[in-house]
């Protein structure tokens, strides 16, 4: 469920969302599903290179540090509806964990909260999306 060939990760979390990731969520059958394993699901879904995503009927160039995600898909593998899938998606680009953009080909998140990543071969990859808030 978490992203693979990763050393390490970097993170700044508002105390709002530190107290939500601890947290849990409750399924459409009643199971409890930890907040952080859900973020987790989310972050393995990310790009650690420029490249094509795989897995969509229309894939499309994503940036290091970008994740292609489809609601229908994330109802499905969590088990909830699309509405809540919204929901718990506006919950976590409110406390600055991800930001999304949708579109009519595709929709993309990324992760403002992640400050950098460590690829053992590679060493430490800066966030993108850092750079873009330091430039505006």
């Amino acid at each position: 469920m978490y992203p693979s060939g990763i050393a390490s990760f970097s993170f700044s979390f508002s105390d709002h969302a530190m107290q939500w990731l601890c947290g849990t969520t409750t399924d459409d059958n009643g199971r409890e599903i930890g907040n952080f394993a859900l973020f987790g699901d989310l972050l393995a879904r990310m790009a650690l290179t420029d490249g094509v995503a795989n897995g969509f009927h229309r894939p499309l160039m994503l940036s290091a540090g970008q994740a292609q995600y489809s609601e229908e898909q994330l109802s499905s593998q969590w088990n909830m509806g699309r509405k809540r899938i919204r929901n718990l998606l506006a919950t976590l680009t409110g406390m600055g964990l991800i930001d999304t953009c949708r579109s009519r080909v595709a929709s993309v998140m990324s992760f403002p909260c992640l400050l950098q990543w460590e690829i053992a071969e590679n060493g430490r990859i800066a966030a993108p999306s850092i750079h873009e808030q330091r430039e505006e």
